[in-house]
Order: structure tokens, then sequence, then C-alpha cells
């Protein structure tokens, strides 16, 4: 019988990496260029004050800092739903997508709940690519500033991510 392919087993330590990533995303649900967009509701949606089966799609800029001015850092897509009766609670998938530095290219998958009233809350990341391959951990996130206006919000993110080491796991031969 044939050996298939070359296997060599390491310790966690030797393969896995922690990366610690702090941005801001920058929602804009209004004005002349948002980024949330609604696509959806339910019969309940305007009646319940948790905006209960609203489902929106984003494309949110993230950024270094918490102005819009400074350095791109990637963009946040993907859909979110209001899926609580009683408070204003979002469902979360989404997709940060790294488009500028040392991470250009990669991707993180989050995937949670993020109850908007709470100060601090917490969502998974589920998935990466490219320098996230393999990758878990969890995003811790705040509400930066609110636009009384109600046209654009920023939410701090503090991501701790355990991934492969890009260097030790390659596709190429």
């Amino acid at each position: 019988m044939e050996k298939c392919c070359s296997r060599k087993t390491h310790t966690v330590s030797e393969t896995m990496k922690i990366t610690r990533l702090h941005f801001y995303l920058h929602d804009v649900i209004g004005g002349d260029r948002p980024t949330v967009w609604g696509v959806a509701a339910c019969n309940l949606t305007d009646v319940l004050p948790s905006a209960f089966g609203k489902l929106v799609v984003l494309d949110n800029l993230v950024t270094s800092g918490p102005n819009l001015d400074s350095g791109e850092v990637g963009r946040l897509q993907g859909t979110v739903g209001l899926a609580d009766l009683h408070e204003k609670a979002l469902v979360m998938v989404l997709n940060l997508v790294f488009t500028k530095g040392e991470f250009e290219g990669s991707t993180l998958s989050i995937l949670g709940r993020n109850p908007l009233g709470a100060e601090s809350r917490e969502v998974s990341i589920v998935a990466g690519t490219s320098a996230f391959r393999m990758a878990t951990g969890y995003i811790i996130t705040s509400t930066y500033y609110n636009d009384p206006a109600r046209v654009r919000n920023v939410y701090e993110y503090s991501a701790v991510v355990y991934h492969m080491d890009p260097n030790f796991v390659s596709l190429r031969r």
C-alpha cells in the first residue's frame, strides 16, 4: 500500500499564534453614502422597540482610529438581524476583510449575538483565511460614538485571534 502524503505532528505552541487587534468600525446608517442597508422586516419590526425581524446588509469601513480619516484597515461586510423580542440585540454573520497593512488579503469570520444596550459585548471569531487560517477567538466591542442625528455610529473592537502560523502552513510545495 502506497503512502499518500507525508505528515509531521507538531505541538500547538509550534504552529499556533495569538494575534491581538484593535480597530474601529464606522456604521453609516444615513446621509449621502450609507454603508448599512435594510433588506427585510416583519410585521413586528415597527411595533416593538427591539426592532425584531429587521435584517440589514452592511459594508462598513474599519479604521485604526475612531475618526473617518484614520488609516483604513479593512471592511466589515455581511448580514445583521435583530433577533430578540425584548431588547435590541443583533445576530451577526460578518466577514472582516483586511484591505491595508500587514494583514491585507486576510479575513476573519465573525458570528454571534451583540446586545446593543450592554456597555461591553463579546462575539465569536469562528474562522479566517490567509494570515488567519484556522482562526478562532473573540471580539470585545463597545459603542465609541452614537451620532444623535442617527447618521453614523462608531464601534471600538478589541480582538484576540488564535490561528495557524502562516509560515508553518503553506499551500506551496
